[in-house]
């Protein structure tokens, strides 16, 4: 089960938390207003009320163990700033931080968080390509229990075949694309991402790999 502490319970965080523990993860919420908790609190699987700048606070609460943290603070940048730090110091693998400017984004980003997100500018930019590209995938209305994930291919796979796998088959798993860090050589060149869409069973997959698949909702949990 995926593990994920959001610190700063404004629209965003809040909204971020209840749908992860919708979606079936364990999600610790952390804010330091009263009243920002007790709105979450029966949304998901643990939220407290304290000042997470303070290190020991988060030590406390176990927030080393979790697999994602997301740094949701509104306006106090360098609340922002500490927690990430302090997320990454105790040990959080991914931690993905708010910010409101290319600025606060390099600050985050030097820090130590994984990922930065400019929530505002992020969705505008993502409308308008696929406003441009005629493309309406994250708009279409999947029947109920089915789902459009992106997930990691698990280790078990890595050097396996499509053909191999027979991932509609066995997993139920319609796969629609695979992407591969770097120049897709295995180098890890730096130059992002190199897309697969729609191979055919020759693609052999790499563990590091991702792949974009449609499937049910309880086969793709195990994937989270």
């Amino acid at each position: 089960m995926l593990k994920v502490v959001v610190v700063g319970l404004g629209k965003f965080g809040r909204t971020l938390a209840v749908h992860l523990h919708r979606g079936g993860a364990e999600v610790l919420a952390v804010d330091r207003t009263t009243r920002l908790v007790e709105e979450v609190a029966d949304k998901v699987t643990v939220a407290v009320g304290f000042d997470a700048t303070d290190a020991g606070n988060l030590e406390a609460y176990d927030a080393g163990a979790m697999d994602v943290g997301v740094v949701a603070v509104g306006q106090n940048f360098e609340a922002s700033v500490l927690v990430t730090m302090h997320l990454k110091n105790l040990g959080v693998p991914q931690v993905f931080a708010k910010a409101l400017n290319e600025m606060q984004e390099a600050v985050l980003r030097r820090v130590g968080a994984d990922q930065v997100i400019k929530p505002e500018e992020d969705m505008g930019a993502r409308l308008a390509s696929h406003l441009l590209h005629d493309s309406v995938v994250d708009f279409v209305e999947l029947p109920q229990g089915f789902s459009l994930r992106r997930i990691r291919v698990p280790d078990q796979w890595h050097d396996k075949s499509l053909a191999d796998l027979q991932l509609l088959g066995k997993y139920r798993l319609n796969l629609i694309q695979v992407r591969r860090r770097g120049s897709g050589r295995g180098e890890g060149d730096g130059s992002g991402p190199v897309l697969f869409p729609l191979p055919d069973g020759t693609m052999v997959l790499r563990a590091g790999d991702e792949i974009d698949v449609i499937g049910p909702d309880q086969a793709l949990k195990k994937y989270a």
